[in-house]
């Protein structure tokens, strides 16, 4: 059976004598699962709006992970967002927020039982939250853009971390809502120019 995420992101940032203040600190504290973590850690902010404003750097540090993982490769984030020090405030509302998160999730999991552990692939997942990451880091000014994709990348990193198949399956279905917003973004964004476009028309 595998720690979940949540006791492992509250034991190295609760417990720990020196807690880590980075990105890359932390990849480096959590081992193998350092990766997964930072993941979660990067997109809790957009599942709670409690970080605004840095949806492309946290999205393009995500799709970095996510490539490395694609490509099986280790290593560290640059170091404009990796050794970048965050205020202990501003850190510890992250954590505290994103352990709460996990908990929930915990509660939606196979349990420690690995069902449909077939599920969980680490290549196709891996690209799924690459191009998750890509939808988070575009500059779009439209509710919810950050936040569904946010809640596929958690979703299917903590799957991965903890093996777990169920996780997997509400990665997926955050997915296809995620479609589905960006659908509806992007027809009501047609919609939009194409009445603009006449409106303009008509008065020439």
């Amino acid at each position: 059976m595998r720690e979940p995420l949540s006791d492992i992101l509250t034991r190295l940032v609760h417990d720990a004598e020196e807690p880590p203040r980075t990105l890359n600190s932390l990849l480096d504290a959590a081992g193998r699962q350092g990766m997964n973590l930072v993941i979660v850690v990067l997109a809790l902010p957009f599942c709670l709006p409690i970080l605004p404003g840095v949806s492309t750097p946290f999205g393009i540090a995500i799709i970095l992970l996510s490539a490395k993982q694609l490509t099986a490769t280790g290593g560290r984030l640059p170091k404009f967002i990796g050794d970048r020090e965050w205020s202990e405030d501003t850190f510890d509302r992250i954590i505290s927020g994103g352990v709460r998160i996990l908990e929930r999730i915990d509660r939606f999991s196979s349990q420690g039982q690995r069902r449909l552990s077939k599920l969980v692939r680490p290549r196709l997942n891996a690209f799924l939250i690459l191009f998750m990451g890509v939808l988070m880091a575009l500059p779009i000014p439209f509710p919810g853009t950050n936040t569904f994709p946010a809640w596929a990348i958690v979703f299917l990193a903590t799957a991965q971390a903890e093996q777990d198949g169920i996780l997997v399956l509400w990665g997926y279905a955050s997915i296809l809502v995620t479609f589905v917003w960006f659908g509806a973004f992007g027809t009501l964004m047609w919609t939009l120019t194409m009445a603009s476009y006449e409106y303009i028309g008509g008065l020439f």
